[in-house]
């Protein structure tokens, strides 16, 4: 039992033939792979892995896949022992953890809110990707570091809990050196989390403490940022093949988020005014998406909202053929193939780093 999920026998049964359905889909997708079309993904294993990940959360309850997935610090743990680093946590109050990849006296800090629709943990993949910046940054000299945060996860706390957390994060990190360059970064919910963030600084949430920064935020890269918590998509024609996630995941995961609280322009921040993004306090944002994701339209209305409002640099990637966070998620299915959108984060980071 993992994230403190305890399941009823019928619950803990139900994986039986939840296991059986999963596996009809790989044997189903190792056939139909063979003959795919330019709309599903590049690769067979690709094809293989997202079919199952669509089926898989389509299919178990965010208590059933809470139960069997270990929660972010303990992946954390698990990273750092494999890579042979010092395993470094903050208690950051409020029931968050900060973890360290890289020296904490970096000049320049991205700090990470990792995504799963506020109810999934992070997987390996991420501390690998995140690895993967660090090191790049050592090899060009350049003194960088990331801080990722273990939040917690819906429906047990409900928004605006995630948010408060990833303030404290942010909190933190620049009460150690108001001089250092932070930087924002995040993927679908954790991507929403940095809009949350920046909206905060810009426009105080009534139930968060408000928080000042001594310079702006360098940078802020977003990918697949989950922007509306739209949950009924009657008379929408979405077309998930080439995608990792379905619409069916959209109405427990962004139910469970939100709770009993009412979608606001820090949820929705594709539904927010233009005038909104006039004042956020950063440089300049990444925008990354998959060209085969089932988020696209709402990434891009988001976009072209960003780009009338926000003063400064935006600029947005699209990643031919790809899926839902596929810098992190294909590495995570086992697919080592650099992402076009992972390999713009990476570059743009050095930029701005």
């Amino acid at each position: 039992m993992f994230n403190g999920v305890s399941l009823t026998l019928r619950e803990k049964l139900d994986f039986i033939p939840a296991l059986g359905t999963l596996w009809l889909t790989i044997v189903w997708a190792m056939f139909t792979g063979l003959w795919r079309s330019e709309h599903y993904p590049k690769s067979w294993l690709l094809h293989i892995g997202y079919a199952t990940f669509r089926k898989a959360t389509a299919r178990l309850s965010i208590r059933q896949m809470q139960y069997v997935l270990p929660p972010t610090n303990k992946i954390y743990e698990q990273y750092a022992r494999k890579a042979k680093q010092l395993a470094n946590t903050v208690d950051l109050g409020d029931g968050a953890l900060g973890h360290w990849i890289g020296k904490h006296d970096a000049d320049t800090v991205l700090i990470w809110y990792h995504g799963g629709g506020f109810a999934l943990p992070a997987n390996m993949a991420y501390f690998k990707f995140f690895g993967t910046l660090v090191g790049d940054a050592s090899r060009a000299g350049k003194s960088f570091s990331v801080f990722t945060l273990t939040y917690s996860l819906a429906p047990t706390a409900t928004y605006p809990t995630q948010l408060r957390q990833a303030v404290s994060a942010l909190r933190y990190i620049a009460g150690q050196n108001p001089s250092k360059q932070i930087l924002l970064g995040g993927d679908s919910a954790g991507g929403n989390l940095v809009g949350g963030v920046m909206s905060h600084l810009a426009h105080t949430h009534p139930l968060i403490e408000p928080l000042t920064l001594s310079q702006p935020l360098g940078g802020a890269v977003m990918i697949a940022p989950w922007t509306m918590m739209i949950t009924d998509f009657t008379g929408h024609l979405i077309d998930s093949r080439g995608d990792l996630i379905t619409e069916a995941v959209a109405a427990p995961w962004a139910g469970s988020y939100l709770g009993t609280a009412p979608r606001d322009n820090y949820t929705d921040l594709a539904d927010a005014p233009v005038e909104w993004f006039e004042t956020f306090p950063v440089r300049k944002v990444l925008v990354c998406a998959g060209e085969r994701e089932i988020l696209l339209p709402v990434i891009e209305q988001f976009v072209e909202k960003l780009r009338k409002g926000f003063p400064n640099d935006v600029e947005y990637c699209l990643g031919k053929r790809e899926g839902h966070v596929a810098p992190v998620y294909n590495l995570h299915i086992g697919d080592k193939t650099e992402t076009e959108q992972g390999k713009r984060v990476r570059s743009w980071l050095l930029e701005v780093v």
